[in-house]
């Protein structure tokens, strides 16, 4: 099976091969794999580039001029399932951003919980009214963080 690296990031999209994803242990990517063949929806979902927001008000897309090139969050979405992944590029600082998730799959008051996190990162997020949907996810330098 075609790792995450391999099928989904050729060419390395801004950067996030080699500020984050090589990064990460063996025990790590054998994880990642692992949660690929139990969702299914990571590998052959629909693809959507997230905006994301320090402020939760002002939010925009890592490649738009103003935007937040330090994190880079996307959505697998199948059958009415989303599966929301963020990376902080930042090799110092943690990133604490809003993102933005699909605003007809998520009720108010509902969360999403997580699924892997490279690093320490919360259980469970609520899900909060904000350009649509959003959530708040608070990431480690360096870290990968799924959530469903």
């Amino acid at each position: 099976m075609q790792n995450l690296l391999d099928l989904h990031l050729n060419p390395d999209f801004m950067g996030v091969r080699e500020h984050c994803l090589e990064k990460l242990r063996p025990y790590q990517m054998e994880r990642l794999e692992s949660l690929m063949r139990k969702y299914p929806t990571l590998l052959s979902g629909a693809f959507f580039l997230r905006s994301t927001s320090r402020n939760g008000t002002i939010f925009s897309y890592p490649d738009d001029e103003t935007g937040d090139n330090e994190v880079i969050a996307w959505s697998r979405i199948s059958d009415d399932h989303e599966i929301l992944c963020a990376m902080n590029l930042d090799q110092e600082n943690y990133a604490i951003v809003y993102v933005t998730v699909d605003d007809v799959m998520h009720p108010r008051d509902s969360s999403m919980k997580c699924l892997f996190a490279s690093d320490l990162s919360p259980a469970e997020l609520n899900i909060e009214v904000r350009n649509g949907k959003a959530i708040r996810l608070t990431i480690p330098p360096h870290a990968l963080v799924i959530y469903c």
